[in-house]
This record gives C-alpha cells, sequence and structure tokens, in this order.
C-alpha cells in the first residue's frame, strides 16, 4: 500500500519528506498522500476538494476544513478543538517568508491520520470550527 515511512512524521503514510522506492518525485508523494487521505475520510460522507495555493483544500458547506499541502494534513481549529492539537505538541500554519502569518490549521498527527475513526473524529471538529467560522 505505501512505499516509505516519512522520516519526519516517523510515519507510515506518504508525505513530501519521503520519496517511494521507485525515486517518486515528492508531487507524486503528494497525490499518494492526498489520495491516502481521502480514503482515511471516505466513510465521513460527503465534502468536495479545492486546488488552492499549491496544495488541496477540503470543503463541506463551502467552508475549508482542512488543507493538504507540504505532505501534511492540517485541519481547522478554533477554541473548540485547538488543544487537542497542542496538547499533542502539533504545530500551526504559518507562511510568509519569515513564517510570521498564521492560519487556523493546525498539523494533524501520525496516529490521528493511520486511524481512520479517530481522525474523522478530528476532522468533524474541524468541520465544526469551519461551520463557526463563516458565521
Amino acid at each position: 500500500m505505501l512505499d516509505s515511512i516519512c522520516p519526519i512524521h516517523s510515519s507510515h503514510y506518504l508525505c513530501s519528506n519521503a520519496l517511494s522506492s521507485n525515486g517518486a518525485s515528492n508531487m507524486s508523494v503528494d497525490s499518494e498522500f492526498t489520495a491516502f487521505v481521502l480514503d482515511q475520510l471516505s466513510s465521513m460522507g460527503t465534502f468536495e476538494t479545492s486546488n488552492q495555493f499549491g496544495g488541496t483544500a477540503l470543503l463541506r458547506n463551502g467552508a475549508a476544513f482542512a488543507k493538504i499541502k507540504h505532505g501534511s494534513l492540517w485541519l481547522r481549529v478554533d477554541a473548540g478543538n485547538v488543544d487537542d492539537f497542542i496538547e499533542k505538541g502539533m504545530v500551526q500554519y504559518t507562511y510568509g517568508k519569515d513564517g510570521s502569518r498564521k492560519l487556523n490549521f493546525y498539523e494533524t498527527p501520525a496516529e490521528v491520520l493511520e486511524e481512520a475513526e479517530t481522525l474523522i473524529q478530528w476532522a468533524t471538529k474541524a468541520c465544526d470550527a469551519a461551520s463557526r467560522s463563516k458565521k
């Protein structure tokens, strides 16, 4: 199923930090990681995907609840779920030359990604956070 273990995340999923055994490029690896995430979330119900800023956004009812970028799944946070990420030592999504711009998305822990049922619970909370942000 998966070709390699990510050396940064020490996980059995593919990310941009890992190369497949056949030497596939990071773009190919990112595509495989996106397919893995979508498969893990397949029983969650209906949501849309959209290519945004070099990554993939996952949207429900027009609100982005997740982003796949830099070989990671970033879930939307607010006061209702941010502590889950902080307790796991996860980092907030930043961008810009100096990383000073922050979005309300945190990287998903590897152990959450690997268990579809747990990932769906975390993604559902991210959907709730995204929905609240639209109001």
